[in-house]
């Protein structure tokens, strides 16, 4: 859906392809860049998920919860800035890694499914899925501090040769900064056009022009997005609390929006 726009979008280079594949090939590792709202974007030589994480997928019903902890990890990742190293519901280990550009994070490398000790896990119960465990390679706590360290200098030099880039038009990003940042106050097409410095006519000729749904919807879509965040990561706040963080003037209208663009209450949709 590439006229809604949900979040910055980055261009990727073709050379995100192989550094991935490299980083992978070298560790034995699954690696995978994820845009800032969480969608896979490339993957190091197509890994599917290992056999191990399969069997507890379908075994253990793990999928919905490794997921929702990797979605809270890059979440976190993202409002700290700084590498994070943490062990999923089956016992593996997962590194993620934000990919900053003019300080804005817009996506993660994440690199997973490894052994951090050779004890097996509780959940790991059977001879098949203690043997797939086992296949898996292990890293020490030094061998992880230096995985990080090498995962650092890959996003670095990612940035240098800007293999990740925003488009060139960096008006566009300025508005979609300028609305990020000031999402839980009112945003008017005046206010944004006085932040980019330019004519309301011209905002409007710029978003027409560049195919681009009208401000309200892009203010929309972002307080949606806002509030999807804060549904998951804020479980005790209420939904009045909800909305005026995302900018809604009220429990109500909040609600009647998320469900429209959502397909589901936000009720519904924190549960899921």
């Amino acid at each position: 859906m590439q006229n809604q726009i949900s979040s910055i979008e980055v261009i990727l280079s073709d050379d995100i392809r192989k550094a991935l594949d490299d980083f992978a090939a070298l560790l034995n590792l699954r690696a995978v860049f994820f845009s800032r709202d969480g969608r896979e974007i490339r993957i190091g030589r197509d890994a599917e998920a290992s056999a191990y994480c399969r069997i507890m997928w379908r075994d253990h019903g793990l999928a919905g919860v490794c997921d929702e902890l990797d979605w809270r990890m890059q979440a976190e990742c993202g409002r700290k800035k700084q590498i994070l190293s943490y062990v999923c519901h089956a016992g593996l280990g997962e590194i993620v890694a934000p990919v900053i550009v003019m300080d804005d994070v817009v996506g993660f490398i994440v690199l997973g499914q490894f052994r951090v000790t050779p004890r097996f896990p509780a959940i790991a119960a059977s001879p098949e899925e203690r043997r797939l465990y086992a296949q898996l390679p292990l890293f020490t706590r030094e061998q992880l501090l230096n995985l990080e360290h090498m995962l650092q200098v890959m996003l670095e030099w990612i940035l240098a040769k800007k293999l990740v880039d925003y488009p060139q038009d960096m008006r566009i990003v300025k508005l979609h900064r300028y609305i990020e940042r000031h999402l839980a106050e009112k945003i008017t097409l005046a206010s944004a056009a006085h932040a980019l410095c330019c004519s309301v006519s011209t905002l409007t000729h710029f978003l027409r022009e560049k195919g681009n749904s009208c401000f309200s919807r892009i203010v929309m879509s972002k307080r949606i997005e806002r509030a999807k965040i804060l549904l998951k990561e804020h479980p005790d706040w209420k939904l009045d609390t909800v909305a005026e963080k995302s900018g809604f003037g009220s429990s109500f209208y909040f609600s009647r929006m998320f469900k429209k663009a959502v397909g589901v209450t936000p009720k519904d949709f924190r549960c899921k």
